[in-house]
C-alpha cells in the first residue's frame, strides 16, 4: 500500500503545473536553480525557502519572476515554499556556526582514523534533520568507521561526498591568469571536455604549466575560440608541411590566425603570404607524387633473348623490364662473385698454417695430463738408490783357517 501511495504523490508532483519561475542561487553553488511557484511576487535579492533533494534550504532569488508560457521556460519540478521568515533566518545564521563545529569535529576524526582524504566544507540543512561533508580524494575511501563515530556525535543524518579538483576549484574560488575570478566559480553551470588539441589549433606553446588553471586540470577558456580558430584554418596545409609556391618550394614555419597571414620559409628566403594565397597558389607536397596512367593504356613489355650459361645451345624468351637486370647479367654476376669467393679461401688457406680442431686440441692436453701424472706417479714407487760400503771380517777369518 505504501508503494502504490508513494506513486501517486510523484504522479500528483509531475501533473502539477506552475505559472512562474523563480531562479534561486543557493550558497557554495556556481549557478542558479529554478522553482516553480504561482505568485509572481517574488523579487531579485529576496531570501527564499524551497524544497530541493536535500530538503529544505535557504537560497536568493537571482531575478524576478517569470511567467512560464511567455517565455517558453523549462517547467521546474520543485516548489518555493515562502519567503524566508525571521525565524528562517535566525536558524539559518545558526546552522552557518554549528558548521564550523561539525567541520572541527570531523577532521579530528578523519585524522584519528588516519583517512586519507581532504575535508572542503559541511553544510546543514534549514531544520538540521541532515548534515552534508564534501571532501576531496584521489581514490576511495571506507568512511564506515567515519559514519558510526559521526552519528553518535552530531546525532543527525550525514552524508559525504567525494568531488574532483575541478569542483573544489569550483568551490573555494579563486583568480586566474587573466586577472579575474576563475570562470567555473563565476558563472559556468557545467565543465567541458578540453584537450591539448585546442590548444594546437590555437597554435600556443604546449606548456603545461601555462595552460593548467587552478585546479591543476587544463583551462576551461580553451574551448572559448577553438571553434573559431578551426574555421580560420580549414582547409589550409597543417603546420610545418611542404608547398610550392612560386616554383619554390617552402615549409610552413608560423600561421597568424588574427592577420590571416602564414610565414613561408627555406634555406635561401622567407615569405609571408595571405590565408587566400595559401589556399589557391601553394601547392601541397607529399613525398613524391607519381603521375597515373590512363585506363586505356597497355603496360608495354619488352621481349628479349636470354642465353644460359650451362646450356649455350638452349635459349629461351623472357619477359623483362627494361630498368630491372636481365637473367644472364644476374647469373654472370653471381659466378663471378663466387670465383672470386673461392679463390679468396683458398689463398687463405695457402698462406695461413693448417689450424687443428678444438676437438684435436682438447685430445692433445688431456694426453700430455695424463703422461704427466703418470710419470709423477712412477716417480713415487721407485725405490731410493743409496752408495753403501759393507765390510765383513768374520768371513776372510775362516777362509784362512
Amino acid at each position: 500500500m505504501s508503494e502504490n501511495i508513494d506513486e501517486k504523490d510523484a504522479l500528483q508532483e509531475e501533473e502539477i503545473q506552475y505559472t512562474y519561475s523563480v531562479a534561486v542561487k543557493f550558497r557554495n553553488a556556481g549557478k542558479p536553480y529554478s522553482f516553480g511557484t504561482f505568485s509572481d511576487r517574488f523579487f531579485k535579492g529576496d531570501m527564499v525557502v524551497v524544497e530541493t533533494q536535500q530538503g529544505y534550504e535557504i537560497g536568493e532569488v537571482e531575478a524576478d519572476a517569470m511567467q512560464i508560457e511567455k517565455y517558453h521556460l523549462h517547467m521546474p519540478t520543485k516548489p518555493v515554499i515562502r519567503r524566508a521568515t525571521e525565524r528562517d533566518m535566525y536558524d539559518y545564521e545558526q546552522n552557518l556556526e554549528m558548521e564550523e563545529s561539525a567541520f572541527r569535529i570531523c577532521q579530528d576524526q578523519i585524522t584519528e582514523l588516519g583517512l586519507d582524504m581532504n575535508l572542503l566544507s559541511a553544510q546543514y540543512t534549514l531544520d538540521r534533520s541532515k548534515i552534508l561533508f564534501i571532501y576531496l580524494a584521489d581514490q576511495r575511501v571506507d568512511f564506515r568507521e567515519l559514519l558510526k563515530k559521526l552519528g553518535s556525535i552530531l546525532h543527525c543524518r550525514i552524508e559525504l561526498r567525494q568531488i574532483g579538483e575541478r569542483d573544489k576549484a569550483k568551490i573555494v574560488g579563486g583568480i586566474g591568469m587573466c586577472g579575474m575570478e576563475c570562470c567555473c566559480r563565476r558563472y559556468k553551470e557545467r565543465f567541458d571536455v578540453i584537450s591539448i588539441n585546442m590548444a594546437k589549433n590555437q597554435m600556443l606553446a604546449l606548456n603545461i604549466e601555462k595552460l593548467s588553471g587552478m585546479c591543476g586540470k587544463l583551462m576551461c577558456c580553451l574551448k572559448y575560440e577553438d571553434s573559431d580558430y578551426k574555421e580560420a584554418t580549414e582547409g589550409l596545409p597543417k603546420m610545418g608541411s611542404q608547398v610550392e609556391y612560386e616554383d619554390t618550394i617552402y615549409r610552413i614555419t608560423s600561421m597568424n590566425v588574427m592577420n590571416s597571414t602564414a610565414k613561408l620559409e627555406n634555406r635561401e628566403s622567407a615569405v609571408f603570404i595571405t590565408f587566400d594565397d595559401l589556399k589557391e597558389k601553394a601547392i601541397p607536397r607529399k613525398g613524391v607524387i607519381v603521375p597515373r596512367k590512363p585506363e586505356g593504356e597497355e603496360k608495354k613489355v619488352i621481349r628479349k633473348t636470354v642465353t644460359r650459361l650451362n646450356d649455350p645451345q638452349e635459349k629461351r624468351t623472357e619477359h623483362v623490364s627494361m630498368e630491372l637486370p636481365s637473367f644472364a647479367e644476374k647469373e654472370n654476376r653471381n659466378t663471378k662473385k663466387n670465383s672470386r669467393n673461392e679463390q679468396n679461401s683458398r689463398r687463405r688457406q695457402n698462406d695461413r698454417p693448417a689450424k687443428k680442431n678444438t676437438g684435436e686440441r682438447r685430445n692433445e692436453r688431456n694426453n700430455e695430463r695424463n703422461t704427466e701424472r703418470f710419470n709423477d706417479r712412477n716417480r713415487e714407487r721407485k725405490p731410493e738408490v743409496k752408495n753403501v760400503t759393507v765390510r765383513t771380517f768374520g768371513k776372510k777369518k775362516k777362509q784362512e783357517e
